[in-house]
């Protein structure tokens, strides 16, 4: 029997990871860096929200506490159980089983917010520039992005998600399409996710949508 290899393109990989345990992006909690940012002067006070590839949906219950109407998409079926849980006990917080790329059609909803906490860096190198099509379809015109980029290093792809990506290549990818309107080092990021300088491995990046 041959056996195929599994890609991040597909739910079946990420339902690999959760069973053998590596969901080492999975913290049990909000991320504290993001509860940080929601004091920041720059972050949203309001607006609905989308997270895509939301995992088990701890940092997409926490913008719903906050009191936003919040949208978390994700197609492994370990994620979206634990994510349809926390959506059962809190009403501003819809669960959804699908694939981020197959998200809105001609006439599908906007969002005035899209969190994107690391699923940037987890999509394949090859499909980034489709998926932040999928962030202009899903954002509203002057919508923002409040983006989790990590490891955020000049370094070359590593062969497993999360992949590292540069500042020059999000910049290029940005230009014309978002305003970079804030980076933001956090102050309290996950051990091995911190850096010393602009060089360093995690940033919050604020982006709004130019008409």
């Amino acid at each position: 029997m041959i056996k195929v290899a599994l890609t991040p393109n597909v739910p079946q990989y990420w339902e690999m990871l959760y069973e053998e345990g590596r969901d080492v992006w999975d913290l049990g909690k909000a991320t504290p860096a993001l509860l940080d940012f929601f004091n920041h002067p720059s972050c949203p006070k309001s607006g609905e929200v989308f997270v895509p590839a939301a995992g088990k949906g701890w940092d997409a219950d926490a913008w719903a506490k906050r009191g936003h109407d919040v949208v978390a998409v994700d197609f492994c079926s370990s994620a979206f159980d634990a994510l349809e849980k926390l959506s059962g006990s809190n009403s501003k917080l819809t669960a959804l089983n699908t694939d981020i790329f197959l998200m809105n059609t001609r006439n599908s909803k906007q969002f005035d917010i899209i969190y994107d906490y690391f699923a940037f860096n987890s999509v394949h190198p090859g499909r980034r520039d489709e998926y932040v099509e999928m962030w202009l379809r899903m954002l509203k015109d002057d919508g923002f992005l409040v983006g989790f980029f990590c490891p955020l290093v000049n370094e070359k792809y590593g062969e497993i998600p999360p992949y590292s990506i540069s500042s020059k290549e999000l910049e290029a990818r940005f230009k014309g399409i978002f305003e970079i309107k804030e980076r933001i080092v956090p102050k309290n990021s996950v051990k091995d996710r911190a850096g010393t300088d602009r060089t360093g491995r995690e940033e919050i990046w604020l982006l709004r949508k130019i008409v």
